[in-house]
């Protein structure tokens, strides 16, 4: 009886072993596996591939990524990083990545510039969407309107006004805007390379004017007028 009851405990007792030997088992490789991804020489970082920058300084980019190399791939603080890149005064957004075994990508996303305003030390001021200088220019690129709009006389609201309608005309339009005039908020004109002068008005309903402009000059007769008024877009007008 003695040796019935031992052999009972016995058995209730292995499958207890068997799982503290399991758990012991599976202790020791995340261990493992823990200082191969965070202590290991196998997974640090190698190589930093860097893309989009194009008007940013390389060399304030670099200082930031200075000391990246070496570093476990998966300690880097990507975050971090991230966060400080978009410091930079033409970042708009860095997307931080890892590529094991040993590569850290990141991706700069610069802000663009959507037009020229014509500085007083000559030359052009970049701007982007918000109306922030990226950069100073000789000129305006191709594809990019100038601003022409004397803030002193017709005040910050208008040439935010013609931020505004510029940042809201699709990329084909845009195109075929030469430059972009305001004398006040609800008086912004477009300027074409080929075609009428618009009058656009204030920044409201851009995208039916957009359409009802587009449909316009579609007509030979109105592309070949002196100017076209969509400010009422549901009554535009033409002059000869």
């Amino acid at each position: 009886m003695a040796d019935l009851a031992g052999a009972r405990r016995a058995r209730r007792w292995r499958p207890g072993r068997r799982s503290a030997l399991a758990l012991g088992a599976l202790l020791v490789v995340l261990v493992a596996a823990g200082w191969v991804l965070l202590a290991s020489p196998w997974l640090r970082v190698e190589q930093v591939r860097t893309t989009g920058v194009e008007r940013t300084d390389p060399a304030a980019v670099q200082r930031i990524l200075a000391g990246v190399d070496g570093t476990p791939l998966a300690r880097v603080d990507a975050r971090s990083l991230s966060r400080r890149l978009s410091a930079l005064p033409l970042v708009q957004t860095v997307d931080v990545s890892r590529s094991w075994p040993s590569t850290l990508v990141v991706a700069v996303h610069e802000r663009q510039a959507v037009a020229a305003v014509p500085s007083t030390a000559g030359g052009v001021d970049l701007v982007d969407g918000d109306g922030n200088v990226l950069v100073h220019a000789d000129a305006a690129p191709a594809g990019v309107p100038t601003l022409d709009v004397d803030v002193t006389k017709a005040g910050g609201a208008a040439l935010q006004a013609a931020i505004a309608v510029n940042a809201s005309l699709g990329d084909q339009l845009r195109s075929e805007v030469a430059s972009i005039s305001a004398t006040g908020q609800d008086a912004v004109t477009l300027r074409l390379t080929k075609g009428p002068t618009v009058v656009w008005g204030d920044a409201s309903r851009p995208e039916r004017k957009a359409e009802v402009l587009v449909r316009m000059l579609a007509d030979p007769t109105v592309a070949a007028a002196g100017s076209v008024d969509v400010s009422a877009p549901d009554a535009p007008a033409v002059t000869p």
